[in-house]
């Protein structure tokens, strides 16, 4: 009789014990270290294709439209076009009348033609990206931008006026680049890419204040200024000019941002360098565009920074089962108390009648 007791406590007592086991055993492997892992591009795609339906709607758009109409920002137009016809959603008759009457206004040959000449002269006073694509980027991608920034370096040099240093060094790690490229044939393009998108959004005011203090810290002493005339003059090399280890990490950098240049293009790229705080964030921003390509400016703007990247991790499968783990064994524990607990009940009940 003392056999079966045991053996059926023994029994009733089996499913938490292995709950418990189990949970132990996998607590034991830590999954709540590092619960976040890395999401593989099928599933990043997926996480922003579902955010991307539930954010737009018919009424977020009508009303995304009417707010870039008031402010004419026809960049911000075309973007919420795009990403109306992606969900299979268009702007009412009256806001497309609108649209085109804006288009009209800003694309008309006249007033490119103005406004061209304004970007060409300083591409930081451009008013639009469109613009600073036609007209700007191109001479600013160059090696001939480089070394105008160079050259606007020396020029403070010599008036005794503080440097741009972030815009020299940037200018070095494109020239350099632009050296190795001819050598190797174009395998270091992607880091001139990068570095000229860098120093184009440095001037144009579209760098945060966080990551251009961080692109500061990693090129300060970086340029020997004494040696840019010397250099300008073609009376020195670039090794007399630029301590190259310093400006290694700008160059991880630069590489990060010319994956999205390839992905999307460069004035879309400039546009989302406001999302840009740190190196790793230059990361995620690559990450993210090696999924979504063109489409890349469009889920920036409807989903932000935030909800962007955190489609790029997912709960590890031992998170998941440690967490399941855990909640079956508290669960056990539970209703267990609450069978000991009716049963007394039960049983003062049955006493009393």
């Amino acid at each position: 009789m003392a056999r079966l007791t045991l053996l059926r406590g023994a029994l009733r007592a089996s499913p938490f014990l292995a709950s418990v086991t189990l949970a132990g055993w996998s607590l034991a492997t830590n999954p709540f270290t590092q619960p976040f892992i890395e999401a593989a591009p099928a599933q990043v795609e997926r996480a922003l294709e579902r955010a991307m339906a539930r954010q737009v709607t018919l009424p977020w758009l009508a009303a995304e439209l009417d707010e870039a109409l008031a402010a004419k920002d026809l960049d911000r137009v075309e973007t919420l076009v795009l990403i109306g016809t992606d969900q299979g959603l268009a702007p009412s008759p009256e806001q497309e009348a609108r649209i085109e009457a804006l288009r009209e206004e800003q694309t008309g040959w006249l007033a490119q033609a103005q406004t061209c000449g304004v970007c060409m002269a300083d591409i930081a006073t451009c008013p639009s990206l469109r613009m600073m694509a036609m007209c700007g980027v191109p001479f600013e991608l160059t090696p001939l931008g480089d070394v105008n920034a160079l050259r606007r370096a020396g020029a403070a040099t010599l008036k005794g006026e503080e440097i741009d240093t972030l815009d020299a060094s940037l200018a070095v790690v494109g020239l350099g680049a632009t050296a190795t490229v001819v050598v190797s044939g174009g395998s270091s393009l992607t880091v001139k890419a990068g570095a000229g998108v860098l120093r184009i959004a440095r001037r144009t005011g579209r760098l945060t204040e966080r990551f251009a203090g961080m692109l500061g810290d990693l090129t300060r002493g970086a340029i020997r200024t004494e040696r840019l005339q010397p250099y300008l003059r073609g009376d020195a090399v670039m090794d007399e000019v630029v301590d190259s280890a310093r400006l290694a990490r700008l160059s991880e950098v630069s590489t990060d941002l010319a994956r999205v240049v390839s992905n999307t293009s460069v004035t879309d790229t400039i546009y989302l360098m406001k999302n840009v705080d740190t190196a790793e964030d230059a990361a995620r921003l690559a990450r993210v565009s090696d999924v979504t390509g063109p489409k890349t400016r469009a889920v920036f703007d409807t989903l932000g920074k935030q909800r962007a990247f955190r489609a790029l991790v997912r709960l590890s499968d031992l998170a998941l089962t440690a967490g399941a783990l855990l909640y079956l064994a508290v669960l056990q524990i539970l209703l267990t108390f609450a069978g000991w607990l009716g049963l007394r009940a039960w049983r003062v009940v049955v006493r009393r009648v």
